[in-house]
């Protein structure tokens, strides 16, 4: 099979003959990936949706995000309001791969507004700007993958995959493919229960309401309250909120994107 090969800006891109055609009645376009059938199950689509404003680069995204995982229904967005609009759907994508550079919600806004949106699936911050500071954003606002749109092509497809796995993945522009910095709950310490527990405390929650919540004692309440305190080095849950807050523990509240 002959390849053909064609470059979009920084980024090139691979098109094969035989992937996947531009289903036109879409209403955005939907690249049709073939459907994974599991013997005995009801039928699921899972799905990938692309999000870039730039036609070009939403439509090579889309091919490589094609081949990263032929068994996705790769979707795309223009913008952020059609982004949401496949986040909160029936049928939201478990992966997303995003451009926070977006004409209606731009930056770090754009990544909380997704993550806000589909809590339960994967963003992947896409982006030009691959500085250490913008790296640092992404991972605050709660991306799971941050990629540089200098990144090879193999190098995105291995990161799409990874993702797919539950991996976090960083691809930077000089270094390719490298190790993401720790979480900020690995560099607290903090068990996944105590993050239940410090969540429920910047939400204002008593530990009796925690407690029933969690189904477990106000006893073993306080007692991840009193480690929480140690590990955050704070005195009380004010301290306690604000440096949750500050350490990206606990998500800030994004701007409304229907404001």
């Amino acid at each position: 099979m002959t390849q053909q090969y064609a470059s979009f800006g920084v980024l090139p891109f691979k098109f094969h003959s035989n992937l996947p055609t531009v289903d036109a009645t879409c209403s955005t376009v939907c690249l049709r990936a073939r459907p994974h059938h599991t013997t005995g199950m009801t039928e699921t689509t899972r799905t990938l949706l692309v999000v870039d404003d730039h036609p070009l680069m939403l439509e090579g995204l889309s091919q490589i995000a094609t081949q990263a995982l032929p068994g996705h229904a790769v979707k795309q967005a223009s913008s952020f309001a059609q982004a949401r609009q496949h986040a909160l759907s029936e049928e939201p994508p478990e992966l997303v791969l995003l451009d926070p550079g977006l004409p209606d919600l731009h930056g770090l806004s754009a990544i909380q507004g997704m993550v806000k949106a589909l809590p339960a699936g994967a963003v992947v911050v896409i982006s030009a700007n691959d500085q250490p500071q913008d790296q640092e954003a992404a991972w605050a606002a709660g991306a799971r993958a941050f990629i540089s749109k200098s990144a090879r092509p193999e190098d995105l497809i291995a990161g799409l995959q990874a993702v797919a796995l539950g991996e976090r993945v960083l691809i930077t522009r000089q270094q390719g493919m490298v190790e993401p910095p720790p979480t900020p709950q690995e560099q607290a310490g903090l068990s996944a229960r105590q993050l239940e527990v410090l969540a429920a405390m910047c939400a204002g929650d008593s530990n009796k309401l925690i407690a029933q919540r969690l189904q477990i004692t106000e006893k073993t309440v306080k007692a991840h309250v009193g480690a929480i305190f140690d590990k955050l080095d704070v005195v009380n849950r004010t301290q306690a909120a604000l440096a949750a807050r500050r350490l990206g523990l606990v998500p800030d509240r994004p701007q409304d994107p229907s404001s």
